[in-house]
């Protein structure tokens, strides 16, 4: 088959959607399909545009197999509703000639939700071509919208907005979401529930796997590894080092677009240490370096996406400790795992007191991480997500 796939991000991007991206498109080559990504040049997280691709308004290159077509897009770190509102302009409008171009020798169209307008154009396109649409939601856009700042003419936009992703879904011969919470969304939109497939946003858990505890008798390490955005609430993350920094170290890995701003809050704060993301084969190294892994998100953005790396961070064998809100479907499968410690968000005495509870109970971090490795062999091992995506692909 030959598959067109469209996404917002790709390899090398280390965090977030573009791994999981990247795995599948591998992953559809070795199984001998025909694989073309369309995508921008990388800069994700940072939201800036990567040095060696500076400049470069279109580059055609083949990675492991996977023929990837790059445009221009206009990426900067604020997050301005006029800064995401051009940010979605480019990142969609420069890859459409490439999309065109592609779409017409594909068999099947895959565009990958959080752009909207990626995903309208891809509609007209499949319409035009007779072409077979796939939609991969990753978040909820419109939702995710409510956590940046909104000036004028943002209500006008965003209606605009939401009647693109109406027309987008009900183009879709099939949708696949990462989340129950989306499918929910989708259904109450008017979506038929027979073309909506959901699949766990997948972690390798043959490459990561448990390792005994680091028993180095120093502090208790607690990890947070992704992106560092506006969406997490790190001021609560700094807040809660601070009031219960006894026997407790924190290590934040990664890099967004609020990286300058953590650094800033945690700059008199001892027991955080801040590192740039970890190459992709270190990562599983990294994951066990810690004693316990972080979940983090602000209350209002908490709805909008599914983060990814719980089923990472669950793969390890090490606990969670989650700030988010209860009631959204990433808390619901947290508690379903039975392992995690899932606190309010934006609490810093809360999370601190989680920390304290986690840090001084070795024999409880063992029972949650044991049961937090058993859900992710169970919900989360990557071999058969990859088969049911194809399977949805093939139609």
């Amino acid at each position: 088959m030959r598959i067109l796939i469209w996404s917002p991000n790709y390899a090398p991007e280390p965090t977030g959607i573009p791994p999981l991206v990247t795995d599948a498109a591998e992953w559809l080559v070795a199984r001998g399909h025909s694989v073309d990504v369309v995508t921008a040049v990388p800069n994700y997280p940072e939201r800036r545009i990567h040095p060696e691709y500076r400049g470069v308004l279109s580059r055609s290159e083949t990675l492991n197999g996977v023929r990837v077509h790059r445009s221009w897009l206009r990426a900067r770190p604020e997050r301005s509703f006029a800064d995401k509102a051009l940010y979605e302009l480019t990142i969609s409008t420069f890859a459409l000639p490439h999309a065109v171009r592609l779409a017409r020798r594909a068999d099947v169209v895959v565009c990958v939700v959080p752009t909207l307008l990626a995903a309208a154009y891809a509609a007209g396109v499949a319409r035009v071509l007779n072409k077979r649409l796939v939609l991969w939601v990753q978040d909820l856009v419109l939702s995710a919208a409510a956590s940046v700042g909104l000036g004028a003419g943002a209500s006008r936009i965003l209606s605009v907005a939401g009647r693109l992703e109406r027309a987008a879904v009900r183009a879709a011969d099939s949708v696949v979401v990462c989340s129950p919470g989306f499918r929910d969304y989708l259904i109450a939109g008017g979506r038929d529930p027979q073309r909506i497939e959901t699949i766990y946003n997948w972690a390798d858990v043959e490459r990561i796997t448990p390792r005994p505890p680091n028993g180095n008798g120093g502090p208790v390490r607690f990890l947070y590894a992704g992106n560092l955005g506006y969406t997490q609430g790190f001021e609560t993350l700094v807040d809660a080092a601070r009031i219960g920094a006894d026997g407790v170290s924190v290590d934040i890995v990664g890099a967004g677009n609020a990286a300058d701003i953590v650094r800033q809050l945690s700059a008199d704060v001892p027991n955080i240490t801040i590192r740039s993301p970890v190459d992709r084969r270190d990562y599983a190294d990294l994951l066990a370096s810690a004693d316990v892994q972080l979940v983090i998100q602000r209350r209002i953005s908490a709805g909008a996406n599914l983060p990814s790396k719980i089923a990472t961070s669950m793969a390890s064998g090490r606990p969670l400790l989650a700030s988010i809100d209860p009631a959204t479907p990433a808390a619901d499968m947290l508690r379903q795992s039975g392992g995690a410690v899932l606190i309010e968000p934006e609490s810093p005495v809360s999370l601190a007191e989680g920390m304290k509870r986690l840090a001084a109970d070795a024999d409880l971090r063992a029972r949650l991480g044991a049961s937090a490795r058993a859900y992710a062999e169970r919900k989360f091992a990557k071999q058969p997500a990859l088969e049911r995506l194809e399977a949805v692909l093939l139609g």
